[in-house]
């Protein structure tokens, strides 16, 4: 009898130690949704460096409440043991946190441990369930009961409940969350195209700067629910953490733009001004904390600080009398609770519930319309301000036509008047312009006929000024030589340059191919008896084939005229010339450059007027470059010129095929 009553003893301890360490969920209604938070065990991993083998051999605690761990940083293990009244129904275990970043199952089979994988870093196809939450579907023994373990890392939040439900249950309940958060993502859609059509009728930024804020606020809280996860990139998670995170900082800063403009924040407070300008650059510094993973949740912390001053902005400009600040104020307070909710949750002060965890949601779509409807009604101001003022211009338009009406009568007998006295002036102006062009022409031609007579005693007085020289031993002779050779070259020039203006004058030019190799040769050949030409290296790239017609004299003129002008103000040493010609889209580039002594910049301006020398020590009539601009403007072309005093001259002119 006493070996009886100890053994009884002993068997009762044991049942009593198992129950207390092993406490079961009965699941036996398949419509019902089971919250098992109380029924928890939990073991938290201090160290961080514990194996799941080294976990089963450990303690657990009873967990008593909800599971309210707030930020803890350190692994959370979770023992869920069940016992299933329904051995044909297929049962699941959610845990509805997606933004738990790494959970791991280990459920025990008949033979071994089953490990399975979810988390927000994991890809849907990774994951036991393809779903916005974790969820795992449920094994059980031989004696239906299952054995769960779950290992939750990262440093996200761990307030979190946990569900077994039935099969059809869980599909049934992720259908009505998918409609929720459909309205919810609706809502944002309408707001966007609301948006978007007053925009297109009023082309105001603000419109458009609310669009954005719609767009990161879709972003942001697709990607915080799952369902970017899901839908929209379900194999690349770290699309869709950079995607919400990004958002974030994005929206700060449109945000801030937005609430300057809608607000008109400038003008009720310039300290809220420039503070809601200090949060673009702060937006910026976020966005590359985010990206240089220095601090994942700056995104979190910047919406945190922005949302209170966005409402602070608000009250401020209310108080200084500007009305449409109310539906701001209104709209941001309703967010800020929401923000205020989820936070505290977060923390582990209140419970994971439905207000606590969707009222952020249900506030920014809130804060959204809001904000909509106040844009709304600002445009049904603008509209009916524009009508009232257009009706007004429509008034004084009418008196003012009235008044046109006769002015325009008086006038217009005026300008009769007038327009008789102008048709006779201008038929005695035309008398005028016929009698001047006639005369015009007798000068031009007795001018090139004396230009002519002139040319060919100044050749005479050139080459006997030569043979002078070569007969002539006194050097004080020489000396009055070489002057009187400068001077008559000097009044040759001028009389070249006088023909070749009275040739531009010539209405009817002769036209032919332009064969620009040869023209380059003849240019340099003729220019043989300047003194510096001997020291000049002449670099010549010129295309072949170049398909242009001008007269030939008009291209040699001004070929020669800046060749010649970069011979004569070389330098002494290393003295170059660079001669270019190619075809250009539908131009001819011809360019002369060279590295002598340069135009300085107050003298660039004027080189092409009319007997303009930069220096009174410069040589030549002062009519080379001014003939050269007036070639090219008769051939319809363009000039250029860069210079640098000391380091020489580039000449660019582009001639068009067609002039």
């Amino acid at each position: 009898m006493r070996v009886t009553c100890v053994v009884f003893l002993i068997s009762l301890g044991l049942l009593v130690k198992s129950a207390d360490t092993c406490a079961q969920v009965e699941l036996s209604d398949t419509t019902t949704v089971y919250r098992v938070d109380s029924e928890v065990e939990v073991l938290i991993d201090s160290a961080g460096r514990l194996t799941f083998d080294e976990v089963r051999e450990l303690t657990f605690s009873k967990n008593n409440g909800a599971l309210t761990f707030g930020y803890l940083k350190k692994p959370l293990w979770l023992k869920i043991n069940t016992h299933t009244l329904r051995q044909n129904t297929l049962w699941y275990l959610e845990i509805p946190a997606p933004f738990l970043e790494y959970v791991d199952f280990y459920q025990k089979t008949d033979t071994t441990w089953q490990h399975s994988r979810s988390g927000y870093y994991l890809a849907q196809s990774e994951r036991a369930i393809s779903h916005t939450n974790h969820a795992l579907p449920l094994l059980f023994d031989s004696l239906n009961n299952s054995e769960v373990y779950i290992q939750i890392t990262g440093l996200s939040p761990k307030t979190f409940p946990v569900y077994i439900m039935d099969k059809e249950v869980f599909h049934q309940k992720t259908r009505t969350d998918d409609l929720w958060y459909g309205i919810f993502f609706g809502i944002l859609l309408v707001m966007f195209f609301y948006n978007f059509f007053i925009y297109l009728s009023l082309k105001q930024i603000n419109y458009l700067a609310y669009m954005g804020t719609i767009v990161c606020t879709f972003l942001i809280f697709a990607s915080a629910s799952g369902y970017a996860s899901k839908f929209l990139w379900p194999e690349n998670p770290q699309v869709n953490f950079y995607t919400g995170r990004l958002s974030l900082g994005v929206l700060t800063s449109v945000l801030a733009i937005f609430t300057i403009r809608f607000l008109e924040v400038r003008k009720y407070s310039r300290v809220m001004y420039y503070a809601l300008l200090s949060l673009i650059p702060l937006s910026v510094l976020a966005i590359l904390l985010i990206v240089l993973k220095e601090l994942p949740s700056a995104g979190n912390n910047l919406i945190s600080l922005c949302t209170i001053m966005f409402i602070t902005t608000g009250i401020v400009c209310r108080v200084k009398g500007n009305a449409i600040a109310t539906y701001y104020i209104a709209a941001w307070t309703i967010y800020l609770i929401g923000g205020l909710f989820l936070t505290l949750r977060n923390s582990g002060v209140f419970e994971f519930n439905f207000w606590t965890t969707h009222f952020v949601e249900i506030g920014a779509a809130m804060e959204t319309s809001i904000i909509a409807f106040a844009l709304g009604d600002r445009y049904r101001r603008y509209k009916r301000e524009k009508e009232e003022i257009q009706l007004q211009a429509l008034r004084i338009q009418q008196n003012t036509n009235e008044i046109l009406e006769k002015r325009v009568q008086e006038r217009t007998e005026d300008l009769i008047k007038v327009n008789t006295e102008l048709q006779a002036n201008l038929a005695t102006i035309s008398k005028q312009s016929e009698i001047i062009e006639a005369k015009n022409a007798e000068l031009d031609g007795f001018f090139y006929r004396i230009s002519h007579d002139l040319k060919g005693p100044i050749s005479s007085l050139l080459g006997l000024s030569h043979l002078a020289k070569i007969e002539v031993t006194d050097p004080k002779a020489i000396e009055y030589l070489d002057r009187q050779h400068e001077q008559v070259d000097r009044l040759n020039q001028m009389i070249r340059g006088l023909i070749n203006l009275t040739r531009l004058n010539n209405t009817s030019l002769s036209r032919e191919k332009i064969d620009f190799v040869n023209l380059v040769d003849t240019c340099i050949n003729s220019l043989q008896g300047l003194s510096k030409f001997p020291r000049i290296r002449f670099v010549k790239d010129v295309a072949t084939g170049i398909n242009y017609e001008a007269e030939w004299v008009m291209l040699n003129a001004i070929l020669q005229n800046l060749i010649e002008n970069a011979i004569k103000y070389s330098q002494e040493a290393d003295a170059f010339v660079r001669i270019t010609i190619r075809e250009q889209d539908e131009m001819v580039l011809l360019e002369v450059e060279d590295n002598g002594l340069g135009i300085p910049e107050e003298h660039q301006a004027k080189i092409f007027e009319m007997f303009y020398r930069a220096t009174d020590s410069a040589s030549g009539s002062g009519l080379g470059l001014y003939i050269l601009k007036r070639s090219v403007d008769r051939l319809k072309g363009k000039i250029k010129i860069t210079s640098k005093e000391g380091e020489g001259s580039t000449f660019t002119i582009q001639l068009p095929r067609n002039h």
